[in-house]
């Protein structure tokens, strides 16, 4: 069946290239005092569609070459396995208390397609280097389109490609306020600057792995060619969040590749860096006031940003005081939050809190926060076993000794590792400033592709 697999492999490839892109078939319009809400709205997207087939071809792959090399339940990381499925567990218990059940239902599915996408990662042989060039060639993409959003200020509407029309003298666009004037922030095909400005980031982290380990030179032109409008476009999307968890990932990597014994890697990420700050220093130079307002925080809608944001926490706060040992219930915090409030608003104004960490605890109490906290505890825990400085040193012995076929394996395997888990740090800190990862289909399946693609490295699974 060597055609079969060949099949599912391309498929996942492209599912990945295609996740930015929000098609979607909207089956169920939810509402909050008369208005539609996008949070208790159920949609079918076009790559969910991809992902289900990706997974039943597995089925029947696996079960017509009864191919038992790779094991579901892999000893390395089968605490993972039980904490994820403790975590499941919590969530569609949630469904017995909650109030909307249905959306409760809806939002364990997207979970469980998480947590499907992850084993497929996990038991199935792919090329790390081809899921790395379907996530920059996608950034790249999104680059050019945030690029040309920025400069045209505009964002055109295509149900096709899952694009909603975004003005900037449209009241709820997300824009920066200059002046009196508002530009709008670049949106590429997601649904809010803030989900584009992380998918960049995890693009350029991707980016960096495969131009240190880049063999052939038209992997080198593709990829530097690439690097300035992945860059470009994180820049247009504004977004404050998505800066902060590039630098303190990059960060990340400078200590460990530094102290490596990898001369190339050295060269090649001083390169990058040199080039990535000589890229945002001339477009800060174009666009200084815009940046300054960002960062300055007096104009008016950065203030009102900063007290949105502050109103929501303690939301959030007054919701876990209420329902902090069982939740609210997968999904329905929108809906909890209005029936809690006493002045009842417009639906666009319930909305969840900036926060992943707050937002588990709301919606699964006490022991499904317990629950997510124990999986990013293990993901540290196991990055420090891996005890990178002790295997820079290993790496550097199969280089001197020359042992060229050990010394590729270790050193791919070694700066994926070290890549995919700059990756998470990335993640786990824009879950700090954001709810995609929690509460849309998008982010949700990145946060477990990731997670995959990080434990499969971990976990050694061929």
């Amino acid at each position: 069946m060597p055609k079969l697999a060949k099949t599912i492999e391309y498929l996942f490839y492209l599912f990945i290239f295609l996740l930015p892109w929000q098609t979607r078939w909207i089956w169920y319009y939810g509402s909050l005092n008369g208005g539609q809400s996008e949070y208790l709205t159920f949609s079918l997207y076009g790559t969910e569609i991809l992902l289900w087939l990706i997974l039943l071809l597995t089925i029947i792959y696996k079960i017509k070459v009864k191919d038992k090399e790779d094991s579901i339940l892999n000893y390395k990381i089968l605490d993972f396995y039980i904490l994820f499925g403790l975590l499941i567990a919590i969530a569609g218990l949630s469904i017995i208390w909650t109030t909307d059940k249905q959306a409760a239902f809806y939002y364990l599915i997207k979970l469980l397609e998480g947590l499907a996408l992850l084993i497929f990662i996990i038991n199935f042989k792919f090329s790390y280097k081809k899921v790395g060039l379907a996530i920059v060639a996608s950034g790249f993409i999104q680059g050019i389109l945030a690029i040309w959003q920025f400069l045209s200020q505009k964002v055109w509407a295509s149900k096709w490609l899952g694009m909603a029309e975004q003005l900037p003298q449209t009241l709820g666009v997300s824009v920066v306020e200059s002046d009196g004037a508002r530009w709008l922030r670049a949106y590429g095909s997601l649904a809010h600057p803030n989900m584009l400005g992380g998918f960049l980031v995890l693009s350029c982290f991707f980016l960096v792995v495969l131009l240190i380990l880049a063999r052939h030179k038209w992997e080198k032109i593709l990829l530097w060619l690439s690097w300035p409008i992945i860059l470009a476009g994180l820049f247009f999307t504004f977004s404050k969040g998505a800066f902060l968890a590039l630098g303190v990932g990059f960060l990340f990597l400078s200590i460990f590749i530094f102290l490596s014994y990898e001369t190339k890697a050295k060269i090649v990420f001083s390169q990058i860096l040199f080039s990535g700050v000589l890229v945002l220093a001339v477009l800060t130079l174009f666009y200084s006031q815009l940046v300054f307002t960002r960062l300055n925080g007096e104009e008016r809608l950065e203030q009102k940003s900063i007290a949105e944001r502050t109103l929501y926490f303690e939301q959030a706060k007054e919701l876990i005081q209420v329902n902090w040992l069982k939740g609210v219930g997968l999904g329905n915090y929108t809906l909890a939050l209005y029936n809690q409030l006493p002045d009842k608003q417009p639906a666009w104004y319930y909305q969840p809190v900036h926060n992943v960490y707050l937002l588990v605890a709301t919606e699964l109490g006490i022991l499904g926060f317990i629950i997510f906290v124990l999986i990013i505890i293990e993901v540290l825990r196991k990055t420090w076993h891996f005890k990178i400085d002790y295997n820079l040193k290993l790496l550097a012995v199969f280089k001197n000794f020359e042992f060229k076929e050990i010394y590729h394996f270790y050193k791919n395997h070694f700066f994926w590792l070290l890549g995919l888990t700059g990756v998470l740090i990335v993640i786990l800190i824009l879950m700090a400033f954001d709810h995609y990862f929690w509460t849309q289909y998008f982010g949700i399946i990145l946060w477990w592709l990731c997670l995959g693609l990080w434990l499969k490295q971990v976990g050694m699974v061929k």
